[in-house]
């Protein structure tokens, strides 16, 4: 099973970016300026920085998250709706990250190892598979279902080759076009007018990689959000929201630093929340002195324009619950026992005013969240118990103190 799980069997680095990722030299070089870097921002909040941000329309502020005098410590709620995932057959799943609802409740996930879409109904019966490997129409690579229309047509991205099929509600082709040349780790839609943000790493003569762009079709309208350091080719994801007035939220997931920008690529604002790690990012093997590092999972932001921002956030007892192990390389790794990744994790769930940029309700759950894929509902790729992989649905909600 490929990506995450509760079990693993190698070190696992949590967070979107495999662990096989090389680094250029470039990367490496400039990685301690850019850590240097997200700690100013982080650290410049002006006292005559805006609190009033929701009418604010073009800053170079970076502006703390702060408690807001009513924080909630008990108003997020977390239920759990469905696990999808048959233990054997066309229903079997792989883990992803890619999926999306439909008008009628169905979860449509996108299956890289197969190069396919698989469906389940609301209930969590498998219904079908759409598309098969292949470059003509309904064939698939790398398939990210997005979104639904208005006429419930369920779009699917195809981040491998860099287009866009759309699908009936009856699951017949219905057509597709193509969009900037692929090789995106993510597509989200900005509205309904087909045009997409793209993260995406860019190649110049100068090997520096702009991350985020926004295309319509094939044509790239606008290119932005490189962080120095962090942007060298191969190293550029992000996680990433769009809120109803298509401003884009993104952050590096090492960084509780948000940015918030225009449609068209204009920097808004800054948001800095807390120090995720104290130490730099390393690829060295985990240890006592290179713990496991918390990660941004994902963003969304809700029709209340409020902010969910889930991090991991590493156990204080995780020293307990770790073992040395020597790898097949002869390398000596920490590693958590069992391979359990909930013994040393739990996820942290928060939610922001983005009026005030002030935090409303912070909790700590133990399900490992991965991606959101409806309005307020996230995913987590488990083992059930005979150590067959399902996607379990939670839906996250807020309830007014009292």
């Amino acid at each position: 099973m490929l990506g995450r799980s509760t079990r693993a069997s190698q070190p696992f680095v949590v967070g979107p970016l495999p662990i096989a990722v090389a680094r250029s030299p470039l990367a490496v070089a400039l990685l301690p300026l850019a850590v240097a870097l997200a700690g100013w921002l982080a650290a410049c909040d002006a006292p005559d920085s805006p609190r009033d941000l929701a009418t604010l329309q073009d800053s170079t502020a970076t502006v703390d998250i702060l408690e807001s005098p009513g924080m909630c410590a008990d108003c997020i709620t977390v239920d759990r709706v469905v696990a999808l995932g048959d233990t054997a057959g066309p229903g079997y799943i792989n883990w992803s990250i890619y999926a999306a609802v439909d008008d009628a409740g169905n979860y449509w996930v996108g299956q890289q190892q197969e190069s396919v879409i698989k469906v389940w109904d609301a209930e969590g019966r498998f219904l079908r598979q759409v598309g098969r490997r292949g470059d003509g129409p309904m064939e698939f690579h790398r398939p990210a279902p997005v979104r639904t229309d208005g006429e419930g047509r369920v779009h699917i991205v195809d981040l491998d080759i860099g287009r866009e099929t759309i699908v009936n509600a009856d699951f017949s082709y219905h057509s597709d076009r193509l969009l900037d040349p692929g090789g995106s780790h993510l597509a989200v839609p900005l509205g309904d007018d087909g045009r997409y943000l793209l993260n995406r790493a860019r190649m110049t003569t100068q090997r520096v990689a702009m991350p985020l762009h926004i295309v319509d079709g094939p044509n790239v309208l606008h290119s932005f959000g490189r962080m120095a350091g962090l942007d060298a080719p191969g190293f550029s994801p992000r996680i990433l929201a769009v809120d109803r007035q298509k401003r884009i939220y993104s952050a590096h997931a090492d960084y509780y630093l948000i940015q918030v920008w225009s449609d068209s690529g204009r920097r808004i604002l800054g948001l800095s929340g807390p120090v995720l790690n104290e130490r730099e990012p390393s690829r060295e093997p985990w240890s006592l002195d290179n713990p496991p590092r918390n990660r941004i999972f994902a963003m969304q932001v809700d029709d209340q324009q409020r902010l969910w921002v889930i991090s991991s956030a590493r156990k204080d007892d995780w020293q307990d619950r770790m073992d040395y192990r020597v790898m097949p390389n002869g390398r000596v790794a920490y590693v958590a026992i069992d391979d359990d990744m909930k013994a040393i994790y739990e996820m942290r769930i928060d939610l922001i005013d983005l009026a005030n940029g002030s935090l409303i309700a912070t909790r700590r759950h133990d399900a490992l969240f991965e991606a959101f894929i409806g309005n307020g509902l996230v995913i987590e790729t488990v083992e059930n118990e005979r150590d067959f992989p399902e996607m379990v649905v939670w839906r996250l909600g807020f309830a007014e103190p009292r």
